[in-house]
């Protein structure tokens, strides 16, 4: 028996918001933010919440893959922040209202940062194996434009918004290898009591609304992004690799045995530090990321990439897959598969 993941299914939100519509909010230039991040464009939902962003992802893998709602046992929706940060109940529940799935349906969201689709993944796997269920709806959301003050230079530049949606199921094809997962303790330092990648209360700058093509603000006390940039890369650059090595590890596969590495769209800086240092131990696939157009959508990044992956043919029928990330806490994880584009 296998266990295969199905999709992606993705929502991506229509509003964009360029380096020269930031630029009119911090000082900042195009070639500024593209030299620190690779990012030329992200989205910003201005009209749906994470919880309707992630129903519409799950409406469009379902109808791809042609599944019949009332089949799914178990919906696991992972994010960062609960719409309107309200943490019940769980958003799980409202896709599983929006798609009907079964009824008796488990329900409940999961929070690891970035990582937090590839801990559902794994969940989803896991509940399989155990017996206790045969298909599971996994979604990754995040309306992080909701929580960006767009007066911090070091961070607006840095998310955009996005879902996307995965069915894994019990089949007879290879599908999930193994999934692996790590840590260490986010605890900061001087002036970072909270940590070092965490949400802050204060006064700060929100997009609120487009008017005539033009991005509307306001001033708000609310949660914020705050991040330490240098200790986040620092973080990032050891663990990436870190990730797929013990995912491969102990596999009948090698590093040069894997086609495509979907890693989490945080910053190109990173992304290609892991390439390099991956490629020193005998990776020869492809790394592809689409973040330069969507930016960092945490959760979503993976399925955003993978759909336009699929799309141009650089992941086919039986590639060799690993999804990678890392988040706040930290956390960090991979999860390496077979993909199975044909959906059957």
């Amino acid at each position: 028996m296998g266990i295969v993941i199905y999709g992606p299914g993705v929502h991506i939100p229509p509003d964009v918001i360029t380096n020269a519509n930031i630029k009119k909010l911090v000082e900042t230039s195009d070639e500024w933010i593209r030299k620190r991040t690779g990012m030329k464009e992200r989205r910003i939902s201005l009209d749906k919440d994470v919880r309707e962003m992630g129903a519409l992802a799950a409406k469009g893998l379902l109808d791809k893959i042609d599944c019949n709602p009332g089949d799914i046992d178990e919906v696991i929706f992972a994010m960062n922040m609960h719409h309107e940060n309200i943490t019940f109940p769980a958003h799980a529940g409202y896709v599983a209202a929006a798609i009907g799935a079964n009824k008796d349906a488990i329900i409940h969201d999961k929070f690891a940062g970035c990582t937090g689709l590839v801990y559902a993944i794994r969940e989803a796997y896991n509940n399989i194996l155990s017996g206790d269920v045969d298909r599971v709806l996994v979604i990754g959301a995040e309306r992080l434009t909701d929580m960006t003050d767009y007066s911090d230079r070091s961070t607006c530049i840095l998310f955009g918004d996005g879902a996307g949606a995965y069915l894994v199921k019990r089949s007879e094809q290879e599908g999930i290898i193994k999934n692996v997962l790590g840590g260490e303790p986010d605890t900061g330092g001087e002036n970072w009591s909270d940590g070092y990648l965490t949400l802050q209360y204060k006064e700060g700058v929100k997009i609120v609304s487009k008017e005539n093509g033009a991005f509307q603000t306001e001033r708000k006390k609310q949660n914020y992004l705050v991040m330490h940039g240098r200790k986040v890369f620092a973080f990032a650059t050891k663990v990436m690799k870190r990730a797929v090595c013990d995912v491969i590890k102990d596999t009948p596969y090698s590093l040069d045995d894997i086609d495509v590495l979907l890693p989490h769209g945080a910053n190109m800086r990173i992304i290609k530090f892991a390439k390099k240092t991956l490629e020193k131990e005998g990776f020869k696939g492809i790394v592809f990321t689409n973040l330069e157009w969507y930016g960092n959508t945490s959760t979503a990044s993976t399925p955003i990439a993978a759909a336009e992956a699929i799309e141009k043919g650089i992941i086919k029928e039986g590639s060799l897959v690993v999804n990678v990330a890392f988040g706040a806490g930290f956390t960090y994880g991979a999860n390496l598969y077979r993909a199975r584009v044909n959906n059957s």
